[in-house]
């Protein structure tokens, strides 16, 4: 009696399920992170996108802290100055260094205002390559005032921090200060808001943490993930697949032609997730081995995602200080290396860790609407399904659940572009995430998680920039 073609389908489908990745899928994961890293310091276009974004998105974070400071010096002017000389290391850049020259002159020219703007564009003006025409015209805005056609000239170099110049005659006061100051203080109360629900929340993770490690220990927590479940090893190979797209995607963005970038990086997302179905798996296999399915329920999944969010605060919180570390380290040698004259510029390293998105969120409200969705919503659903569905899933398999969530928060932080110091807050992220995929299984949870993450980030952010 000759097998049914459904019967055969069965047996080729387990084979495949069953089998081990590909040699080359190792490889290829720890290639991709090289040759982004290769393309970004080797490819002419992609080094300058790289610094422009970045020096974009440090001017971001000056706008948010210049306002704090603007609306500390309403009550001490005193202190509003020492904090603002405390940025005065930040000054990397033409435009960085115009932008603390602005907030000092904003904030008073008497009482060391007037002094702090020289130092501050006189050192600047020492290092090579600084465009001493462009830090004059500054000092002049400052101290002397600008016209309105300066003052949107200068708006190209610094953006919002061109408002804070005052006016021939009346360089002691810009036409918008009253509002600017108003925004300020409106600014500074919502940063104090965020902080003290940041601390509920954190209070409350840290609870929630407690209570379920008690359960744990005495049976009462399941978790639903089986790291049984197959297919495994395939997995790894779309996982590698994926990688491997994003990273040719960008090299061939930066050295052919932009839309390249997009379209090969579709092509790789589409492809890897069709890889098993062309190796014999069937798809509903592979979706569930993913963690691509409704688990418990829509709503009680993505309720388990808001309160796995509070759980991941006290996590990401340890690896927050852990990077806050390494920058105060690094810092310190950088320091000690420029002061034993040994070339190195004083807080070379010292610059605020950042992202690209925060420098795109300068534009108008159809960029921040954008950024808001890439990050809030294409983000958590893209990189949830191949870190926690593919990449966790095969980890799971040979390690125990701590390594296989440190191993795949590692490659996590490592591919995000917040650079090296960031590492440690991004890995235990991304080990909370997986957190969730273990109790959960489904993804859902660590999709919902990472996106009110990211949405608070972003809106917080957009809120504060205005």
């Amino acid at each position: 009696m000759e097998a049914s073609p459904e019967v055969d389908e069965q047996v080729a489908g387990s084979e495949a399920a069953t089998r081990r990745a590909g040699f080359w899928a190792w490889p290829a994961i720890l290639l991709a992170p090289v040759l982004m890293l290769l393309s970004e310091h080797f490819v002419p276009a992609a080094e300058a996108e790289a610094a422009g974004q970045h020096d974009t998105s440090v001017l971001a974070l000056f706008q948010v802290q210049a306002k704090l400071v603007i609306a500390m010096a309403a009550t001490d002017l005193e202190e509003a100055r020492k904090q603002l000389i405390e940025l005065d290391h930040y000054a990397s850049t033409d435009a960085n260094t115009a932008a603390l020259a602005l907030v000092h002159g904003f904030i008073g020219l008497e009482n060391g205002g007037r002094e702090a703007v020289d130092l501050l564009l006189a050192k600047r003006g020492e290092n090579p390559g600084a465009d001493a025409a462009f830090l004059e015209t500054v000092r002049s805005a400052v101290l002397h005032g600008i016209d309105d056609a300066g003052r949107e000239q200068l708006a190209g170099r610094v953006g919002w921090f061109a408002k804070l110049a005052g006016t021939p005659g009346n360089p002691g006061e810009a036409p918008e200060g009253q509002e600017i100051r108003t925004s300020a203080m409106v600014q500074t109360l919502l940063v104090g808001v965020f902080v003290v629900v940041a601390f509920f929340a954190l209070l409350a993770g840290a609870a929630l943490l407690l209570v379920a490690f008690s359960q744990r220990a005495g049976g009462r927590l399941a978790f639903a993930f089986d790291r049984k479940q197959l297919p495994a090893g395939i997995l790894l190979e779309v996982f590698a697949l994926f990688l491997l797209g994003m990273a040719l995607g960008n090299a061939a963005g930066w050295l052919l032609h932009w839309t390249l970038q997009p379209l090969i990086s579709l092509g790789a997302l589409v492809g890897a997730l069709w890889w098993p179905k062309w190796r014999g798996i069937p798809w509903a296999d592979t979706r569930r081995a993913l963690g691509w399915h409704r688990g418990k329920g829509w709503f009680r999944e993505i309720g388990a995602g808001v309160v796995g969010y509070l759980t991941i605060l006290p996590m990401a919180l340890i690896g927050l200080a852990m990077s806050g570390i390494l920058v105060k380290v690094v810092s310190g040698l950088s320091g000690a290396g420029a002061e034993a004259g040994d070339g190195g510029e004083a807080g070379m390293f010292s610059e605020p860790v950042t992202h690209p998105a925060v420098g795109w969120m300068l534009g108008g409200w159809q960029e921040k609407l954008l950024v808001f969705l890439l990050a809030a919503v294409l983000a958590p659903l893209v990189e949830e399904l191949f870190f926690r569905g593919a990449f966790f899933r095969n980890l799971r398999v040979r390690l125990p659940f701590v390594g296989a969530a440190l191993v795949s928060g590692l490659i996590f932080a490592v591919l995000h572009p917040q650079g090296w110091m960031a590492i440690p807050a991004l890995t235990m992220m991304g080990f909370g995430f997986a957190c969730l995929r273990e109790w959960r299984d489904s993804l859902i949870a660590p999709m919902t998680a990472h996106a009110i993450n990211n949405g608070v980030l972003i809106g917080g952010l957009a809120l504060l920039l205005g």
